[in-house]
């Protein structure tokens, strides 16, 4: 394992505003002229004041990372041993979502979320009897033989009652290529888990990701008392439909669900078909980019109770590359145009580049260049919450938003 040896740690400068933010609890040191500087072959870097010379802190050095060049672990003087502490830390992310007893909602969500517990770059999922570890700092790595018993350690102390198959283990990457490996020698990749009654077909060794995005389970939860009145449902970017089947399991009468891609389409009908107790007949799929699936479903004088526009941070749609932020200026007074009068949209942007206030500016901006200036407004707000909570400081962390935009009340 790992050991400081503080006086043979490499003294690096940090950049006058990455100690403003590290003392505001930002863990990231991203690309500057400081990191420049910084040894590549070092795992742990102790950080400096540049002007002071006084020590900042232990960071973990994360060379390989297009921005991200070390990530902060641990201030001076240190109380345990680099271990220890990793061990303490594990325990206590798992211990977190032994508390919150999500077991008895759902079989997928965080057991570790990274920053967000204090282990920088690590996520831990739990999948019904199976853990996805995934790696967005590739220094845990170096570390595998020792964090992975860790884990099943601490799991088997808090979730006794769950039996463990298998530890999946993805090198999260820019290129979205699949790089993931078992734990185990006999395994199966390809299972179901339940999440608020609705079942779920999982392909955690076929793609880059595994079918299902458990940040937004809490979400669905969130949003559970609008779709009591939600009959008529339009899912856009719908990836494999779970706020499709969620807005058939709680009583849509009609559920149209677009995306350009026919491999997330099947897989959406796999999911149908695993579960019974929805009404297949009412769910109807468009395999169409969502500009065009709005352009149709205006000329059919369709109209909705609700719309999910959940667009990937970037995305093809066809005939061009395009990012969900700018793509809110097509896409909103399309929506705009075949949402009922009391009806909702549910907006949300898969990004920490963008904050809550330029979002909803944005959206606002929009809505005023349209026909419906008058009438409509942005309103509740949508945030990780539960296993995904964010912890102050760490505005990254923050990445998933979603805001409601209704008609004012008594407008049209």
């Amino acid at each position: 394992m790992k050991s400081y040896n503080l006086s043979q740690l490499p003294r690096v400068a940090l950049h006058p505003e990455t100690i403003k933010h590290i003392k505001l609890g930002h863990p990231w040191v991203t690309e500057d002229s400081y990191t420049k500087k910084f040894p590549a072959n070092s795992f742990f870097l102790l950080g400096i004041n540049a002007n002071t010379k006084k020590d900042v802190g232990i960071f973990l050095n994360d060379p390989k990372h297009k921005n991200i060049k070390a990530r902060f672990w641990s201030e001076l003087p240190v109380q345990l041993e680099f271990e220890e502490e990793l061990a303490q830390r594990i325990d206590a992310a798992i211990e977190k979502r032994f508390k919150l007893q999500l077991s008895n909602q759902r079989e997928n969500y965080l057991l570790i979320n990274a920053e967000n517990d204090f282990l920088p770059g690590l996520l831990v999922l739990l999948l019904k009897e199976q853990i996805l570890v995934q790696y967005y700092a590739l220094y845990w790595k170096n570390l595998e033989s020792e964090i992975i018993p860790l884990i099943k350690k601490s799991f088997k102390n808090y979730f006794s009652e769950i039996n463990l198959k298998n530890i999946w283990i993805q090198e999260r990457n820019f290129e979205q290529k699949k790089s993931i490996v078992s734990t185990e020698v006999s395994t199966c990749s390809e299972f179901e888990l339940q999440e608020y009654n609705v079942n779920y077909k999982i392909k955690i060794n076929e793609n880059y990701d595994y079918g299902l995005y458990s940040d937004m389970s809490a979400i669905r939860k969130q949003m559970l008392p609008f779709f009591s009145d939600a009959k008529k449902v339009l899912n856009l970017f719908c990836y494999t439909g779970a706020f499709s089947l969620f807005a058939l399991s709680k009583g849509a009468t009609e559920v149209i669900s677009v995306d350009l891609s026919a491999k997330y389409l099947s897989w959406l009908e796999e999911n149908l078909a695993i579960n019974p107790q929805l009404k297949k007949e009412s769910h109807f799929c468009m395999n169409l980019a969502s500009e065009k699936a709005l352009l149709k479903l205006k000329s059919e004088n369709k109209k909705f109770d609700m719309i999910i526009c959940d667009p990937p941070s970037a995305s093809s749609d066809g005939d061009k590359l395009s990012n969900a932020f700018k793509s809110y200026e097509q896409l909103l007074p399309m929506m705009l145009d075949v949402l009922e009068p009391s009806g909702k949209i549910f907006a949300f942007l898969n990004t920490h580049q963008i904050s809550w206030n330029k979002f909803e500016e944005k959206l606002k901006q929009i809505i005023s260049s349209t026909d419906y200036k008058d009438n409509v407004l942005p309103g509740k707000r949508f945030k990780l919450s539960e296993d995904y909570l964010p912890i102050k400081g760490f505005y990254e962390g923050d990445y998933l938003k979603g805001i409601m935009i209704e008609f004012k009340k008594g407008k049209i």
